[in-house]
Formats: structure tokens, C-alpha cells, sequence
């Protein structure tokens, strides 16, 4: 046997083994080497984290307490406090006081304050040295860390002439939704009315609409991504129910709303989120820069103003009829808003605009029963298309206290019952919120005897008046009705529209040819076998005529002396004279045979002096007739036209001419009144049917929302 070989092997084996056991041993030290080294790695990590947290709350808290800025702006106390007592950090700390922007560079957003850069951010760098470990001091690096936390503007969300919170019959909201066409009850409008209690943030709507807002964006952009975006009334209304359902507010229920606005065309109308300068959004532009625009996204709004809001949008350019405004027939009265409601969202200088309803009354003499016959037999019209601008409610945020317990804010409020005018639209009269100023033309509103007497336009001056109202969130503020003013408007759109009517007894450029039509519309209704009678026209301007069959009343016209054709015999002979007689002889005597001497009688057969003579009846008879009555018509005292004795506007003065007598009826029994009642239905009736009140502004302040910080680095 060979014991050397064998030896020989096991000592190979055992060299082998001691071979495996090191490189085992090296595996394990660099396994843990590796597993010293993550751990380091994680140590440094979450320092690094530690520190950064330390940085970012004492930004945060240095931004809520601005007031404790040092005067070099190089350090402030509540940040430091926050880092050092509250947060027990050991380390250095960095502190800045100064203005950080979105609209500056990207790398260099935290900058010194200036006179257009004011103090609104405070920078925090906190460093601290690493704990080392195994003893390895120096080789552990110092970690440090930055933040800028800036404070928001104090913000405030408000609606202008809205009580949508009382949800009955009377207010706007029922209205609004019974000019569209939608009459709920008492039972039916509490289905919506847990709305009232539902909040949505303007970043929560933009979310549900998947639009993603980005963390920077300023007022201009925010503005233009509003804008940019639209939701339907139905979605609108489906998405503060599911709201409603994630709040907790319980019998909320949207269908048969949602079912009316479909029936009446508005359920499936886009409505944008923003306003421009041509358009109208559920809200108005926000103000402001980019501080502006990120407090406003998060501002809680009422549910219920924005389904009202966004049904006054939707429903613009829809107008309908308004049964109360029509008196009878004679005068046809609609509605539509022109100016769609609008809610602010934004810091101090933010502005929204009241719900504007504008009001066509079409007064129209044609209407008129009897005597609109006897204008319309003698070619006169009376038409005054009247524009009647309802509310024109203003709201400007003014200030927010946040000192006050609880917080209030001030909106400085003009209330205008504004642009009254008559005349001709020249844009839809339904579609701009400035038609009086630039959407008006000249209108024929007076034809007489066919012929235009009157084209011209009429405007009034709008009556407002401002006030402040200073409210907490959640409040209704209200400026009182000013009744003196609207008592003033109504009583100065009377008196124009009555003033107006002057033009009618103005003398005319042809009296001549006006006598001609008026006496042809006395002569054609009182003609036989198609001849003119003197004798039956003379009793119908005397005594007035009932043309029964025509429906038609001539009003009478009177007597009165003036001179008439006379003669004077002188053996035989008649020498024609002039002589003071009443004014129907004379026309008799021109137009029948009535002279007995020889030359006169003569004179009146051959028909040179009487129209009913042989030439002239043959020739003419039915034109010397005209020419010899409208010669007449003229001597009444006063003329055809008058001179301007009688005044429409206060019912004054005397009426003698022959256009006075004939138009001082309609002026008196019928326009007059009904001038008068249009005024009193303005101030009167308007808060029943349209849920609004005359010079009456409501402000709805939504929330309000004191300076709060938010971090931007």
C-alpha cells in the first residue's frame, strides 16, 4: 500500500477546504460591507428628508407670519422658531424674506422685494452634519436642504343679486326659471333644495372634468383654461348631485328638473367655465397674478348658485312673453337676460356682475281698441319701442378682514336701473347688454296723414346708486331700494314718452296737403254712390259719425266762425263778398248751387263758383269738394297743427286745432293711462314675475378665505 499517495491526497483535500472557507470569509465581509453601505445610504436619505421637512415647515411657518420679517429681510422669527424649538433641529439655518412669482424664471422665482414685487414669500435653507459611522467623522457629508413657502392673498368668493339659498316661489331662481318656461311647486323645488348646502372648489370641477391644473399657473392662464372648458347644465346638475351624495346631504334630487330644462331646450347647453371679453362664464375673470389664481381654485362655492348661474347663462338670447306686462293686449311685453350672472373668485378687485334682464315693451296705437281705428283712418301711427334694462347690479370686493372673529369682507355695490330707451334695435335686442348706447337707431315713431312725422331715438339716463356691504361667510347682504329714484325714472319715461307725442301738433312742413288727406278721410267715409255729400260730411264733422259697418268713429271737430263767401245783390247783380258765418255754411255754399240772382246763379250752374255746377261736376266734383273742405279745416282756430298750446306730457293747455281735438282723446283715454300704468308695473309687479326688485342689489358671500401658506419650492 502505498501510504505516501494517500496522504498526498488528503493533505490536497484539506488544502481545498482551507481554500473554500476564505473565499466564504470574503463573500461574507463584502455582503456585509454592501449591507453597511445601504444602510448609510438610508441613514443619509432620511436625513436628508428630516431636514427638508425642518425646512419646509419653517418656510411655511414664516409665510403665515410675514409681520416677522427682521427690517434686512434676512431672517424671521417664527420660522426660526419653528425650526429650532418646535422641531428641535441642531443644525444651521439659512432664512430669506422676500417675493416669489410664477411669472419670473423658472430658476429664479424667490427674489428681493421691490415697489411691484411686495413681500409675500419667506426662503428657509437648514443644513445639518450627518451623524458618522464606525468613527469615520470627517468622511460623512453636511446635508442641507431648501424651501419657499409663500402666503395666498386673503380671497373671497361672492354672487351678486342672488337669494338662491331661500329657495320659494319669489326668488330669482324661480324666476329666472319662469321666464324660460318652468313653473315648479313648493314640493317639486324642494327636491333641489339640499343643494343649498353642497360646496365645490373650482379645482374640484375642474378635476371631475379631468383638467389638470397645474401647480404654477397665474390668473392670466387660469383665466384662459376656464375659459377654454365648457359642462353642460344636465352634467352640471349630475355632478353637484353626486357631490351632494359624497357630503352627506341627504333628498337631493335633480331629476325633474333636469326633465323641465330638457322640455325647454337648456338641459344640453355648454356653458363655459371662464368669462371673456365677448362671452359670459359661470365666473368672472380673476384679478390678480399667481397668487391670485392658486387661492382661487380652492374656494368653496355655493352648488346651488352655480346651477342657477349657469341656467341664466344658458338661457341668454331666449326670449318669451311676459303675460303680466301686456295690459290687456295693448301693449306686448318680453323678457330675456341679456346679461348672465356671474360669481367672483379671487383676492381684492375681484368683480361679478348681477343677472341683467331687459324688458321690450312694444306700445303700438294700433292696439288700441275704437280709437286705434280712428288713428289708423287717419294715417296716423303712434309706435314706441321701448327697452327697459331691469337691474344692472355691480358687486367690487373692497377688503377682507381677517382679524375680525370671524372674518368679513367688503363689496362695494352699485345698483342701476339703467338704459331706458325707445327706438329702433339695430343688433338683436336680446343679445348685447349695451343696446341703448351703441344698438340703437332712429325709429318712426309718429306717422300722420301717412307721412313720417317723427324718426328719432330716445334715451334716459340710468339712476343708481352705491353702497358697501360688509358680511362673514355665509351671510346675504342686501342695498335698500331706492324709492325716490325709481318713482323719478318711471315718472321721466312717462313724461318722454308723452313729451314725444308733441311732435304730433307741431305745424307741419304742408299744412295744405295734410288738410287735403284729413278732409278725403271724412269725405270717403261719408261719400254716396261714390260722389262726396257735403251735407251728410258736414254732419260728421259737426256731430261726430258712426260708421257702424266700417267700426269706425269719426270724431267731431265742432263749429266755429270764420270768413265765408257772401253776396251782395245789386239789382240783379251779385258782387261776391266776404262775411263772418259759421265755417260749414260756407263750405255749403262753395260746393252747392245756392245763389239766386241772375249772374250768380249763373256762376253756380256753369259750375265757375259752386262745385255742384255743370263744368265742374262733370270735371271734378269730387276734387273741388276735397280742396274747398281742406281750405276750411284750416281756419279752425289753432290751424290744422296748433301752434303747441296743448301739452301732452302734463295735459295742459288749450286744444283748439283741428289734429289737437281729433288726437287729445287717444292721448287722454287711453295712452296717458296706460303710459302711467307701465310705470307703475316697473315698480311694482317686476318681483313677482321675474323674482326681482328695482334698484334692489343682493351680495351671497360664499366663503372667504384669509392668507394662508403653501409651498412653491
Amino acid at each position: 500500500m502505498n501510504h505516501s499517495g494517500v496522504h498526498a491526497r488528503l493533505r490536497s483535500r484539506h488544502g481545498d477546504q482551507r481554500g473554500g472557507a476564505a473565499v466564504m470569509m470574503m463573500l461574507l465581509l463584502l455582503g456585509l460591507v454592501v449591507i453597511l453601505g445601504l444602510v448609510e445610504v438610508g441613514y443619509l436619505f432620511w436625513t436628508k428628508r428630516d431636514v427638508q421637512k425642518t425646512a419646509d415647515l419653517a418656510a411655511l411657518a414664516g409665510a403665515q407670519r410675514l409681520e416677522q420679517c427682521t427690517t434686512d429681510y434676512r431672517d424671521n422669527l417664527a420660522a426660526r422658531r419653528n425650526a429650532l424649538t418646535d422641531n428641535a433641529f441642531s443644525g444651521t439655518l439659512a432664512i430669506d424674506c422676500g417675493y416669489w412669482g410664477a411669472e419670473l424664471p423658472a430658476d429664479a422665482r424667490f427674489v428681493a422685494i421691490t415697489a411691484s414685487r411686495p413681500l409675500n414669500a419667506v426662503r428657509v435653507t437648514a443644513s445639518r452634519q450627518a451623524i458618522p459611522f464606525l468613527g469615520q467623522l470627517g468622511a460623512m457629508p453636511v446635508i442641507s436642504a431648501t424651501a419657499v413657502a409663500r402666503r395666498t392673498p386673503p380671497q373671497a368668493a361672492f354672487s351678486v343679486g342672488s337669494r338662491l339659498l331661500n329657495v320659494n316661489s319669489n326668488t330669482p331662481l324661480q324666476g329666472l326659471l319662469r321666464l324660460v318656461g318652468i313653473d315648479l311647486n313648493q314640493t317639486q323645488i324642494g327636491s333641489y333644495q339640499g343643494l343649498a348646502k353642497v360646496k365645490i372648489t373650482p379645482r374640484g370641477l375642474l378635476e371631475a372634468l379631468g383638467v389638470h391644473v397645474k401647480a404654477h399657473i397665474n390668473a392670466g392662464e387660469l383665466n384662459s383654461l376656464l375659459a377654454a372648458n365648457q359642462i353642460s347644465v344636465g352634467q352640471l346638475l349630475d355632478l353637484m348631485a353626486t357631490a351632494a351624495n359624497e357630503q352627506g346631504v341627504l333628498g337631493v334630487g335633480v331629476g325633474l328638473l333636469k326633465q323641465e330644462l330638457a322640455r325647454v331646450g337648456l338641459r344640453d347647453v355648454m356653458v363655459q367655465l371662464g368669462s371673456t371679453a365677448t362671452s359670459n362664464g359661470l365666473f368672472a375673470n380673476i384679478v390678480g397674478g399667481s397668487q391670485a389664481a392658486s387661492g382661487a381654485l380652492d374656494l368653496d362655492l355655493n352648488a346651488l348658485e352655480l346651477i342657477g348661474t349657469s341656467i341664466s347663462i344658458a338661457n341668454s338670447r331666449h326670449a318669451v312673453e311676459v303675460p303680466q306686462l301686456n295690459l290687456l293686449g295693448l301693449v306686448q311685453a318680453k323678457a330675456s337676460v341679456v346679461e348672465p350672472a356671474s360669481i367672483a373668485i379671487g383676492p381684492v378687485g375681484t368683480t361679478a356682475y348681477n343677472s341683467q334682464v331687459r324688458l321690450f315693451l312694444d306700445i303700438d296705437s294700433k292696439r288700441i281698441p275704437a280709437l286705434g281705428a280712428v288713428l289708423d283712418w287717419l294715417g296716423t301711427r303712434i309706435r314706441l319701442p321701448t327697452y327697459i334694462d331691469v337691474i344692472d347690479g355691480f358687486g367690487r370686493l373692497e377688503a377682507i378682514n381677517c382679524n375680525a372673529q370671524p372674518a368679513t369682507a367688503t363689496v362695494d355695490v352699485t345698483s342701476a336701473i339703467a338704459n331706458i330707451c325707445v327706438g329702433k334695435a339695430s343688433t338683436p335686442w336680446d343679445s348685447t347688454r349695451e343696446l341703448c348706447r351703441t344698438g340703437l337707431a332712429d325709429e318712426q315713431l309718429i306717422t300722420l296723414f301717412g307721412g313720417n312725422v317723427l324718426t328719432k331715438k330716445i334715451a334716459l339716463d340710468a339712476l343708481s346708486q352705491r353702497d358697501q356691504l360688509v358680511l362673514s361667510e355665509g351671510q346675504t347682504g342686501t342695498v335698500k331700494p331706492n324709492d325716490l329714484q325709481v318713482g323719478t325714472l318711471v315718472s321721466k319715461l312717462v313724461n318722454e314718452l308723452l313729451g314725444t307725442l308733441g311732435a304730433l301738433f307741431a305745424p307741419q312742413g304742408n299744412n295744405s296737403e295734410a288738410a287735403k288727406q284729413l278732409a278725403t278721410q271724412y269725405l270717403e267715409a261719408t261719400k254716396v254712390n261714390g260722389f262726396y255729400n257735403p251735407a251728410k260730411v258736414v254732419d260728421a264733422l259737426q256731430n261726430g259719425h258712426d260708421a257702424a259697418a266700417n267700426q269706425l268713429d269719426l270724431p267731431a271737430l265742432g263749429n266755429w266762425t270764420t270768413e265765408i263767401p257772401g253776396c251782395k245783390n245789386i239789382v240783379l247783380v251779385c258782387i261776391p263778398t266776404k262775411e263772418q258765418g259759421n265755417v260749414w255754411e260756407g263750405f255749403k255754399r262753395e260746393t252747392g248751387i245756392s245763389d239766386s240772382s241772375l249772374v250768380g246763379g249763373l256762376l253756380d250752374v256753369l259750375g265757375i263758383t259752386a262745385c255742384d255746377g255743370l263744368i265742374t261736376g262733370l270735371l271734378r266734383y269730387n276734387d273741388c269738394v276735397r280742396d274747398s273742405l281742406a281750405k276750411y279745416l284750416q281756419t279752425k282756430p289753432g290751424g290744422l297743427s296748433g301752434s303747441g298750446g296743448y301739452n301732452p306730457a302734463t295735459g295742459g293747455g288749450s286744444c283748439s286745432s283741428v289734429l289737437c281735438v281729433l288726437i287729445k282723446p287717444v292721448i287722454e283715454q287711453v295712452l296717458r293711462p296706460l303710459l302711467d300704468a307701465v310705470g307703475k308695473l316697473l315698480s311694482v309687479i317686476l318681483s313677482d314675475v321675474l323674482g326681482l326688485q328695482l334698484g334692489r342689489t343682493d351680495v351671497h358671500m360664499q366663503s372667504i378665505q384669509c392668507g394662508r401658506g403653501q409651498l412653491v419650492e
